[in-house]
């Protein structure tokens, strides 16, 4: 018996375009408005989104033998426990960094080789969900911490 896994497809540009206006807490109503459609394309648009995100993050939960807790495709974030690590771990989605893994731990940031590609996409996916932060200069672990909280404030 063989496994094959399931097909799994990123959202459109359009859908994109879409869920991050919803996810900026535009109105179904306002983003229809926004881009000339009817507020039924909105919804249909934002469903189809909706269901690539959740299985983007399904996909990279199983990929990574991570057990959800959590999923919000809304959000574009999960979070579960790492059975081969036996961790937290996060999953994010964001349309400039994809599909990102993050898993609960203190890493000494200032000898890894991903610095900088960690703070960068951290730093973008503040951006991305439009949330404040006082201090940049953080380690990135702390960095993501601070983002990974504020996004589980969001779902309450």
């Amino acid at each position: 018996m063989y496994f094959y896994p399931q097909k799994v497809k990123y959202p459109t540009d359009t859908q994109i375009e879409i869920w991050t206006m919803k996810r900026g807490q535009l109105t179904g109503r306002e983003i229809a408005a926004k881009r000339s459609v009817t507020p039924g394309m909105v919804s249909k648009t934002l469903t189809e989104a909706n269901t690539r995100v959740k299985a983007l993050l399904q996909n990279a939960a199983r990929m990574n033998k991570i057990t959800l807790k959590v999923i919000s495709p809304e959000h574009g974030y999960a979070r579960g426990l790492s059975h081969m690590f036996n961790v937290k771990a996060y999953i994010t989605f964001s349309p400039e960094n994809g599909v990102q893994v993050w898993y609960d731990h203190k890493g000494d940031c200032v000898k890894c080789d991903k610095y900088s590609y960690c703070r960068e996409s951290i730093l973008q996916e503040f951006k991305e969900r439009n949330i404040e932060i006082e201090n940049r200069s953080l380690r990135p672990t702390d960095l993501v911490e601070i983002l990974l909280s504020t996004v589980e404030k969001m779902l309450e």
